[in-house]
């Protein structure tokens, strides 16, 4: 009985760490009308991380990489959400991934690190 319910909690564990592969927590249209997908990081205080709106595994356990960014997508350097106004710092891995309609990215000053496969 105690192995069957440790493994019913790992599987509930697994399955919400699977979920978060395609989660962003935030998506804001730009000035141009281009939606894009953050994360909210913290480091000493809450930033954004530009993210992809569904980056993860599949069910067949192969890595999936939404391509929807296209044409000229300007990053910009705050975004103002429910009243708080957040800094966006990074672009996440994956992030431009597989986006083969991308024309030209305008990365803000603020943005400092970007990570593995951005683009």
């Amino acid at each position: 009985m105690k192995h069957k319910v440790l493994t019913i909690l790992l599987s509930l564990l697994m399955s919400m760490v699977g979920a978060k592969n395609f989660a962003h927590d935030i998506e804001a249209t730009n000035a141009d009308g281009v939606t894009i997908y953050y994360n909210r990081t913290y480091n000493g205080d809450w930033e954004l991380e530009v993210t992809n709106n569904g980056v993860g595994y599949d069910e067949y356990g192969n890595w999936v990489v939404d391509n929807s960014y296209s044409g000229n997508v300007a990053i910009p350097s705050t975004i103002a959400y429910y009243g708080d106004t957040y800094t966006v710092t990074s672009i996440g891995e994956y992030a431009f991934a597989g986006c083969s309609d991308l024309t030209s990215v305008r990365i803000p000053s603020s943005v400092t690190s970007m990570g593995n496969y951005a683009f």
